[in-house]
C-alpha cells in the first residue's frame, strides 16, 4: 500500500476533531467538535460544503454521538437525527432536509426549512417533557451508539423513551472513543444471518477498544446481553481514538493514538469477522492521524476520512477518501493464509530433510560404538593377538578400495583441488569419532562424499544467512535506511545508526532540547541487547528514530496514567460592584483545562456545572466527587489527584464564593491528605490555584 491509495479532497470549512458524521444519500453530514458547534453538509458528487446549522450555545460537544434514527425510505429527502452524550450530557433531535438544490430554488428551500423548524437542533421530548439519554452519574464522553432491532432501537427504546436494559462490559478499562458496530449495519448481513437474527430476535454487535474485543449478543425477547471475547492483534492493542468503518464483513481501522507513550499512528488495520483474523498495513495514511472520523459512501465504494489531529497535536481540516477495493478482500486474505500454510509446509519438509541427513550422519557412529573387536571381519584378525599390527586406519570412503599411502595422497590432492574450484568458501572439517579397542586405533569417517559437499554448502548458506540477519533498517523522518551490524547489541545498533545520520540531526541533539529514542514498529522502546535480539528473531528488523524532549531528572520520575482532575470554577458573583463576574473562567479556563487533561492526557476530568457557588455548594460538590469516584478506597485505582481552583480570592489563601464569603483553600486541601484519605497515600497530589490574594503580595 502507498499513500497514493488516498485521494485528497477539498478541505473542511474549519478544522475538526472528535466530530461526528452521518451519511444521507450523496451527503456527508458533519457535526462539530469541542471547539466548533457548526454543522456542515458535504456533497460527495460536487465536492462542496454547505453550512447547515449550529448547536445551541449551552451545549458542549465533548465526545458526543450522532445517529440516524430511520432509513426506511432511502429516496426521502428528509431524515431524523439524534445527538447525545458528551461531558455535559445533551439529548437533541433534528429533522434534516437536504440543503442542496438546483440554483434558483436554493433560497426558497432554505426559507421553507427554516419555517418548518427543520435543520435545527431542538430538545428531545416525549411531547410533554424533555428526555435525556443517560443517568446523571453516567460518563458519556466518547460514547458510541448503533440503532437496530425489530423496532430500530437497542437498549434505549426510541418509541417509549425509556431504557430497556443496562449491563456492565466485561473489561477493566474505561470504554471511550472506541469501535462499535452492528452486524446488520448498512444491510451487510447475509440473508441467512438476517433471517436467523429476526427469527431468534438476537442481534449481534462488535466492540473494540485497546486490547478489548467483544462480540455482544442482545436478546430482544429476553432483554439480556451475552459477551464473547474476540482476538485483538498486538499492533492495535495499544491504540484508541482511531477512525473505523464496517464494510464487506470486515472492519477497517485508520490511525489512532497510543495512550501509554502518546505516539500517533498512521497504520491501517483490518479485522475480518468471518475469518476472525487481523491484518495490518503499516504506514498507509498520508500522515500521522488520531481523533478523525471515517464513513462509508452509500454504494460502499469509498471510505471518507475526515478531520483529526496530526503528530503536532494540531487540529486539521483534511478530507480524503480511499477505495474499498484497494484493500485486500476476504478471498485475497484466504489466498495469503493458504500461501502461508504452504510455506510452512515447505519449511517443515526442509526441516525433516535436514533431520534425516543429521540422523544418517550420527547413525554409523552410534552403531560403531556398540561394536566389539569380534565384530570386525579381517583376514589378519588372528594377528591381533600376536601384536604384529598396532593400528588399522580406514581413511577411504569406499571400504573396497585398497588403502595405501599413495591412494591417500591422491585423495588429499583431489580434495585440495576441489577446494580451489569452490573458491574462497570455508569448509568445515569432517567430524570423526575416535575409539580405543584393545591396542587398536580406529578412525572411522562418518560422511560419504555427497554428504560432505552438502555439509559444506550448508555451512556457506548459514554464513550468508548470518550476514543477512545482521542487516537492519531504521526510519528517520519518514526515510528508511539500511544499516550493517557486526554484533547483535544495542550499542552496536545505536553506533551504526549514528554513523548514518546527517550532520543536521547531530546538531539538533546538541543545540535543541531533544534526545534520540529508538523504538520498534509497535512503538516499544529499544534500550537493551535483549530488545535488539528479539527484533532480529522476529524477522526483518525495522526500527524508528524519534526525537523526544529532554527531561531533567530530579530524583525518581513517576509516570501518571490514571489521574482524577477536579476543578472548582466560580465565574458569577452576586454583588458585581464588589466582585466582578469572571466570564473567562467559564468560557476559556474550564475548556482549556479539560482539553489538556482529558483530551490530551486522557485523565478523568470533573468540574462543577453551575458557575455560581456558595460555601454549601462547594462542600456538596466535593462530597459528591469523593463518593461518586469512590476515593476512600480508591476503587478506580487513580494514581494521582489534581485539584484546580479558579475564581476570586482574598488574603489568607481564601477562595471567595459567589455570595462574598470565604472558603480556606487549605481546608479544601486537607480533605485529601493522608490522614483523611489513606487510599491516596504516596500518590502525587497537585494543586493549581488560580485566584488572587487580595491587595497584598503573595506570602
Amino acid at each position: 500500500m502507498s499513500n497514493q491509495t488516498f485521494q485528497i479532497l477539498k478541505d473542511l470549512p474549519t478544522p475538526l476533531f472528535l466530530s461526528q458524521c452521518v451519511l444521507h444519500r450523496h451527503e456527508l453530514l458533519i457535526f462539530g467538535d469541542t471547539r466548533n458547534r457548526d454543522c456542515y453538509s458535504y456533497h460527495i458528487l460536487k465536492n462542496e460544503y454547505k453550512f447547515v446549522c449550529s448547536y445551541p450555545s449551552d451545549v458542549e460537544l465533548d465526545g458526543h454521538c450522532v445517529v440516524k434514527l430511520d432509513n426506511n425510505n432511502k429516496d426521502s429527502n428528509e431524515i431524523n437525527l439524534l445527538s447525545f452524550g458528551g461531558f455535559k450530557k445533551h439529548t437533541l433531535i433534528m429533522k434534516y432536509v437536504s440543503v442542496w438544490s438546483d440554483g434558483n430554488n436554493d433560497n426558497e428551500t432554505n426559507k421553507s426549512n427554516k419555517s418548518k423548524n427543520h435543520n435545527k437542533w431542538i430538545p428531545f421530548t416525549n411531547n410533554k417533557n424533555r428526555v435525556y439519554i443517560g443517568k446523571s452519574e453516567d460518563d458519556f464522553i466518547g460514547v458510541r451508539a448503533v440503532v437496530g432491532g425489530s423496532n430500530n432501537h437497542f437498549v434505549f427504546d426510541l418509541n417509549t423513551f425509556q431504557f430497556i436494559e443496562r449491563a456492565a462490559l466485561p473489561t477493566n478499562y474505561d470504554i471511550s472513543c472506541h469501535c462499535f458496530v452492528s452486524k446488520s449495519e448498512n444491510g451487510q448481513e447475509s440473508n441467512e444471518e438476517k433471517e436467523s437474527s429476526i427469527k431468534k430476535k438476537i442481534h449481534e454487535m462488535l466492540l473494540f477498544c485497546y486490547d478489548t474485543g467483544l462480540l455482544i449478543e442482545y436478546n430482544e425477547e429476553n432483554k439480556t446481553f451475552q459477551f464473547h471475547p474476540l482476538p485483538v492483534c498486538d499492533d492495535i492493542a495499544s491504540l484508541n481514538f482511531y477512525a473505523y468503518v464496517y464494510v464487506n464483513d470486515a472492519i477497517l481501522f485508520f490511525g489512532g493514538l497510543n495512550i501509554s507513550n502518546n505516539v500517533i499512528s498512521k497504520s491501517v488495520h483490518k479485522y475480518s469477522i468471518r475469518e476472525n483474523k487481523w491484518m495490518t498495513f503499516q504506514n498507509t495514511l498520508p500522515s500521522l492521524l488520531k481523533e478523525c472520523i471515517a464513513i462509508l459512501s452509500e454504494d460502499n465504494t469509498y471510505v471518507h476520512i475526515i478531520g483529526g489531529k496530526n503528530e503536532k497535536n494540531q487540529c486539521v481540516s483534511m478530507h480524503m477518501k480511499t477505495k474499498v477495493n484497494e484493500w485486500p478482500s476476504e478471498e485475497e486474505m484466504k489466498k495469503e493464509n493458504k500461501l502461508k500454510i504452504e510455506e510452512e509446509k515447505e519449511e517443515k519438509k526442509e526441516e525433516d530433510k535436514n533431520n534425516k541427513i543429521k540422523k544418517e550422519k550420527e547413525e554409523p557412529c552410534s552403531k560403531f560404538e556398540q561394536l566389539s573387536s569380534d565384530d570386525f571381519e579381517n583376514p589378519r584378525k588372528n594377528d591381533l593377538n600376536n601384536g604384529n599390527i598396532h593400528a588399522i586406519t580406514y581413511v577411504d570412503h569406499h571400504p573396497t578400495d585398497e588403502v595405501t599411502e599413495k591412494s591417500v595422497e591422491q585423495k588429499r590432492k583431489k580434495t585440495k583441488n576441489k577446494n580451489k574450484e569452490i573458491g574462497m568458501r570455508k569448509r568445515k572439517k569432517v567430524n570423526v569419532s575416535i575409539y580405543f579397542v584393545l591396542s587398536v586405533f580406529f578412525i572411522y569417517p562418518i560422511l560419504n562424499k555427497t554428504q560432505k559437499d552438502i555439509k559444506m554448502y550448508e555451512t556457506i548458506d548459514n554464513q550468508d544467512n548470518k550476514e543477512k540477519e545482521l542487516t537492519a533498517y531504521v526510519i528517520v523522518d519518514e526515510r528508511k535506511m539500511s544499516i550493517k551490524m557486526k554484533e547483535l547489541t544495542f550499542d552496536e545498533l545505536f553506533c551504526q545508526i549514528c554513523t548514518c545520520l546527517e550532520p543536521k540531526y547531530l546538531l539538533k541533539i546538541n543545540n535543541e532540547p531533544f534526545k534520540m529514542q529508538l523504538v520498534d514498529m509497535k512503538n516499544n522502546t529499544i534500550e537493551s541487547d535483549e530488545d535488539v535480539r528479539k527484533e532480529f528473531k522476529n524477522g526483518d528488523p525495522l526500527f524508528k528514530l524519534l526525537w523526544v524532549p529532554k527531561i531533567e531528572k530530579i530524583g525518581k520520575i513517576k509516570t501518571i496514567k490514571n489521574a482524577l482532575v477536579v476543578m472548582i470554577a466560580i465565574s458569577e458573583y452576586c454583588d458585581n460592584k464588589m466582585l466582578c463576574n469572571l466570564p473567562n473562567v467559564r468560557e476559556k479556563d474550564v475548556k482549556n483545562f479539560r482539553e489538556v487533561f482529558k483530551q490530551e492526557l486522557n485523565y478523568e476530568f470533573v468540574c462543577n456545572e453551575e458557575f455560581k457557588m456558595n460555601k454549601e455548594d462547594i462542600d456538596e460538590f466535593l462530597e459528591n466527587v469523593i463518593v461518586n469516584h469512590k476515593l476512600y478506597k480508591n476503587k478506580r485505582n487513580y494514581d494521582a489527584l489534581i485539584i484546580i481552583i479558579a475564581g476570586h480570592g482574598d488574603e489568607g489563601d481564601a477562595l471567595v464564593t459567589s455570595d462574598g464569603k470565604h472558603v480556606p483553600i487549605d481546608g479544601i486541601r486537607s480533605l485529601f491528605n493522608c490522614n483523611k484519605m489513606e487510599s491516596l497515600r504516596d500518590y502525587p497530589k497537585i494543586f493549581i490555584i488560580d485566584v488572587c490574594r487580595g491587595s497584598g503580595n503573595p506570602q
